[in-house]
């Protein structure tokens, strides 16, 4: 397997793509800086990857909306998505975030929906929120507290106080946060279902870009020759930066036999983060190709002589 030529690298990419939430906390902006910080996907698609045979650790997409901002709070909708194995289980939490300490320090109270079917239609955008309490339920033994050192916010829970709740939460009581330390690009989670990893087990999920851009694939495949102008064009790509994967068609929308795969990638030996992007081949899942850049890249793209790619990251949404 060869590396693919690399087209762009963005020169000034730290300083553009700086998140929310990296700079010193100063007295009182504890919840500001965490509202700031949470919003958007995460992904721990790299973790689980490297996970062993022994140590299985399940694929866990979070995605956390602000769903209203008052004076005394936020509240935050939080969806957790866990696959193990065929198995997968999903949790909707709505968490109020409230200043303690003169807004040094954060609570995150957990509320569990009494209409999941309600809740699920704000999540997805089909209904306006609007706290009631009587369609809530706090789960006032399960709040975190937490504060900010630095670059670094850690919250946590009484574990022995939550579990006490856990018969009444049902199978989604297996995905509530018992802790968590948001660190930049990182959002490490615990929930009661990692406790059967161990006592410090957790998820280790990183923030998820969205790449769009094009593709477009040569009528004779890798071995098409020279001067063949049989190009296939896609011009609706989109991958996440997180293991998204997206199948090559030929024009008349038929698989082409081949898939691309972008994916933020450590290659430890070698003290390397990249952003890496993947020609696969589906019906073996090999890699044929690939080509890399910075890890906070903006851009990324190759031309193989049969296959042409240009992806760029899209805006951050708010």
């Amino acid at each position: 397997m060869r590396i693919a030529g690399l087209l762009l690298v963005c020169g000034a990419l730290a300083a553009c793509q700086n998140m929310p939430g990296r700079g010193v906390a100063t007295a009182g902006d504890a919840p500001a800086r965490l509202d700031a910080a949470l919003a958007g996907d995460w992904d721990n698609h790299e973790q689980t990857r490297q996970s062993t045979a022994g140590i299985i650790v399940p694929h866990l997409r979070e995605t956390l909306r602000l769903a209203d901002r008052g004076r005394d709070g936020s509240f935050w909708l939080w969806r957790l998505e866990s696959t193990n194995a065929k198995t997968t289980t999903h949790a909707l939490w709505l968490y109020r975030i409230a200043a303690t300490d003169n807004g040094n320090r954060v609570a995150l109270t957990p509320y569990r929906a009494l209409d999941p079917a309600a809740a699920n239609a704000v999540y997805d955008g089909k209904q306006k929120f609007r706290f009631d309490a009587k369609q809530w339920a706090e789960l006032a033994p399960c709040a975190q507290d937490g504060e900010w050192k630095n670059a670094q916010f850690h919250a946590q829970t009484d574990s022995a106080a939550c579990s006490a709740l856990l018969p009444g939460l049902g199978e989604s009581a297996a995905l509530l946060p018992l802790r968590i330390t948001l660190d930049g690009e990182m959002l490490h989670t615990t929930t009661f279902a990692d406790q059967a990893r161990g006592a410090d087990a957790q998820i280790d999920a990183r923030r998820v870009h969205w790449f769009s851009g094009w593709a477009a694939i040569n009528g004779g495949g890798p071995k098409a020759r020279a001067g063949n102008q049989d190009w296939h064009m896609q011009k609706d790509m989109r991958l996440s930066s997180e293991g998204g994967r997206a199948e090559l068609h030929w024009r008349d929308g038929a698989a082409s036999g081949w898939s691309l795969e972008l994916a933020r990638t450590t290659y430890a030996e070698r003290k390397l983060h990249v952003l890496q992007l993947n020609v696969i081949d589906d019906a073996s899942g090999a890699i044929l190709d690939y080509a890399w850049t910075n890890a906070r890249g903006s851009a990324i793209g190759f031309n193989l002589g049969w296959l042409q790619v240009g992806l760029t990251q899209e805006a951050q949404q708010p």
